[in-house]
């Protein structure tokens, strides 16, 4: 606690003083002008405008200003920008998003659903491999944290996250065109054009291509000299059509294409003593292909001056195949994973009823569906004799095809009791249904029977708010969300069953919204406790390769947020986010790791006398999976995986007219504390260490004239900090480290008109 504290006391004034990149939810007022205050931000929130300061919950905007300045390409770069979020790599492919501790700790279950829930302008997107898709043509990005549980729903236990494109306008001809490049060979294009084609119709059309070379190398792949690791070769599409015939209807029509072709990402074995980080001794080349497709029809219609009635329909189609080196390591024994296929395609219905802003209640009433189709076919091959099952070495091969049908309806209600006081209440119902044919390789059962999981759940919100001043509020809300259960794909388990269960998160939360000195100063803060039932993670079995996703019956989660902005003179911008947090599981509940587990097997072959030395088809053996079912740990007491203890960001801008134009110097320092990577302990396997990053950046905008010259650095002291620890629960049962982004410098030519 005395380390906490000392953080807090640092961090505190750091998030004021330091001089340090712009990760800023508004921007400078572009007149820099200290008698005018802070801009008002409007946010969708709970699917309804309103001011952000006026909001009653835990909501961060980030417009495209400051998207562009930290480059953010896609969900993995808003690391840093938001308080209690934490975003990082599974298998080096699907994105791992956690708010608060609450995040995806069963992404081995293709079925499984995460805890944060993500949407492109309210579509929620509904198979995890597709946040891996860049973001294009983006105005902002809402990050609500805290269950969601009324208007958002399943997968909200954590928050939720939405990206905002920009919409086509009637009657305006317009564009951007954006060239940059820098060292390892990045380079990124970006364009958009706004065309008008009649009274009642525009169109828009974006485009984006990023580039750059790997960030790491492999120096054992066979005929390669070095082999790129963690490069980029992306191309993402966006087209929208509005047709706009009255002031009462309007409906846009959006195609996204997003596509990549590259090599892997860098995961070093913890056991690789290659030297530099990002330099790896593995002997199979990693690859990754990514294909998203997305059509959605949004439409809206008012109905008078009683309410208006919008309807967001959406096909999605995701189409991801990878190979990899499992093992992370090159030798006589290996493990590969040869073919990692990932297809999904999904269909989802929003229809909502909304009261017209400005009553004294404001309401909402809606309904949602959601049918995914999907496929995980998986073939990993090794060459230890141990492995070997009729003449082939195979390791595991599953083809294995599941559905998600998700049902639910929902209302809320804020009643204006006076111009001060508010309250809302919200509830939803959902219900869901996953079923799935596992085929295994090792099936020494015989064919598996298809598998069924349901659930449902009530969730929703209780909340008061009450305005001190026009300036000042206080808050207080009682949220509840839910994850739905699934199934596993596992056969001849001795513990770890054939479905799990839903899981619940209750949250108390308390905050305070307030602006200062003439709107010059606004600060921030939230606390929050939460209590988790049936925590979802993925469980080691007795028996190898028979595990899956199972449930801790408790967990309690508890921090303090804090977000600042401060205009303290002419010209310069402050802001500032500190998160302090602590999750712990309670109650008695006993589980394996992996790590853990295959000591025990090593151990038992030696102690019932089987042939030396060990072979991994010794976990088999009947009195080995006995001896591994005694040595289970019990949870209790242990933290709550990827929630830092602390995160701070320290921000400044500075903009000042030198004559020819306006030159804006802007720079960022980001703490991340460290955390547990899983729900063990096991040390250097799931220590992930605290980093401090730095970035900076310079803008010029010329006097009457579109175009903008600027220089953006990341990561600028060359940090080789760790983003996160994976552990493969299955196969090769290797940690490996997932490093942030090594310094990229680029310079960026725009031209708008």
């Amino acid at each position: 606690m005395k380390k906490i504290n000392s953080y807090f006391l640092y961090l505190s004034g750091a998030s004021l003083l330091a001089f340090s990149g712009n990760a800023k939810a508004e921007e400078v007022n572009a007149e820099s002008n200290s008698s005018i205050g802070l801009e008002e931000i409007i946010v969708t929130g709970e699917k309804r405008e309103t001011a952000i300061q006026r909001a009653p919950l835990s909501i961060t905007a980030i417009d495209s200003a400051a998207l562009q300045e930290r480059n953010v390409n896609e969900v993995n770069d808003l690391n840093g920008l938001v308080p209690g979020l934490s975003i990082s790599k599974n298998e080096g492919s699907s994105r791992i998003v956690a708010i608060r501790g609450i995040g995806y700790e069963t992404s081995a279950n293709p079925n499984s659903q995460p805890g944060v829930a993500f949407h492109i302008n309210g579509v929620y997107i509904a198979h995890v491999m597709s946040l891996a898709q860049d973001m294009i043509d983006v105005e902002r990005v809402e990050v609500l944290r805290g269950p969601q549980g009324t208007v958002f729903g399943q997968t909200s236990t954590g928050g939720a996250i939405n990206v905002i494109t920009r919409k086509p306008q009637i009657g305006e001809t317009s564009g951007d065109v954006s060239v940059s490049y820098g060292n390892y060979n990045y380079a990124k294009l970006n364009g958009a054009l706004n065309v008008p084609i009649s009274d009642t119709l525009a169109a828009r059309v974006a485009a984006q291509y990023m580039r750059h070379d790997g960030y790491g190398k492999s120096i054992g792949v066979p005929y390669v000299e070095k082999y790129d690791l963690d490069d980029a070769n992306n191309l993402g599409l966006r087209a929208s059509l509005l047709w706009q015939p009255s002031d009462s209807f309007s409906a846009i029509l959006s195609a996204q294409t997003f596509d990549t072709d590259r090599h892997g990402a860098l995961q070093k074995n913890v056991l690789d003593d290659t030297p530099g980080a990002r330099v790896v001794d593995q002997d199979y080349p990693s690859t990754f292909d990514l294909t998203t497709r997305m059509t959605d029809l949004s439409m809206s219609l008012d109905i008078g001056d009683f309410a208006t009635l919008k309807s967001v329909s959406a096909y999605q189609y995701m189409l991801k195949n990878q190979t990899a080196d499992t093992d992370r390591s090159a030798g006589a024994f290996y493990v590969h994973t040869v073919h990692w296929q990932d297809k999904s395609k999904a269909f989802t219905q929003e229809l909502s009823l909304s009261s017209q802003p400005g009553g004294n209640v404001e309401w909402v009433l809606g309904g949602f569906f959601l049918r995914q189709r999907a496929l995980k076919d998986y073939l990993s091959l090794g060459s230890n004799p141990g492995l070997v099952y009729q003449g082939m070495p195979i390791v595991f091969a599953t083809y294995s095809p599941y559905q998600h049908t998700s049902i639910a309806g929902y209302g809320q209600a804020i009643w204006h009791a006076s111009d001060e006081l508010s309250f809302t209440g919200g509830l939803r119902y959902s219900w869901d249904k996953t079923t799935g044919q596992p085929i295994n390789f090792f099936n020494q059962f015989g064919p598996a029977a298809p598998r069924k999981a349901t659930s449902d759940a009530v969730t929703g919100k209780l909340g008061i708010d009450y305005q001190i001043t026009p300036d000042n509020m206080v808050y207080f809300v009682a949220s509840r969300g839910y994850k739905p259960s699934g199934v596993n794909f596992n056969q001849g388990a001795w513990l770890v069953p054939q479905t799990y269960k839903h899981e619940i998160v209750k949250a108390l939360e308390l905050g305070t919204k307030n602006e200062f000195l003439d709107d010059k100063l606004r600060f921030n803060l939230s606390g929050y406790y939460y209590w988790y039932d049936n925590y979802q993670f993925t469980a080691e079995d007795p028996r190898p390769n028979s595990g899956g996703s199972w449930n801790i019956p408790k967990a309690e989660i508890y921090g303090l947020e804090a977000e600042a902005s401060l205009l303290p003179f002419n010209g310069l911008r402050l802001d500032g986010t500190l998160s302090l947090a602590k999750g712990t599981f309670k109650g008695d509940f006993y589980t394996i790791d992996s790590q853990s587990a295959l000591a025990i097997r090593q151990q038992a072959s030696i102690d019932l006398n089987l042939p030396q030395p060990y072979v991994s088809g010794y976990g088999y053996n009947p009195g080995v999976i006995a001896i591994v079912a005694d040595n289970l740990l019990n949870t209790n007491g242990n933290k709550v995986a990827k929630l830092p203890g602390v995160q701070a960001r320290g921000a400044a801008t500075y903009e000042a007219d030198i004559g020819a134009g306006t030159l804006t110097l802007n720079g960022e320092v980001i703490y991340r504390g460290g955390f547990n990577a899983r729900i063990f302990d096991q040390g250097p396997l799931d220590k992930v260490p605290s980093y401090t990053l730095v970035n900076a950046g310079i803008k010029f905008e010329p006097h009457d004239s579109s175009f903008t010259y600027s220089i953006s650095a990341q990561n600028l002291f060359d940090d080789d900090g760790v983003n996160a620890l994976f552990t493969d629960p299955y196969g090769a049962l290797t940690t490996s480290v997932e490093y942030v982004n090594p310094r990229q410098v680029f310079a960026t030519i725009a031209y708008r008109f």
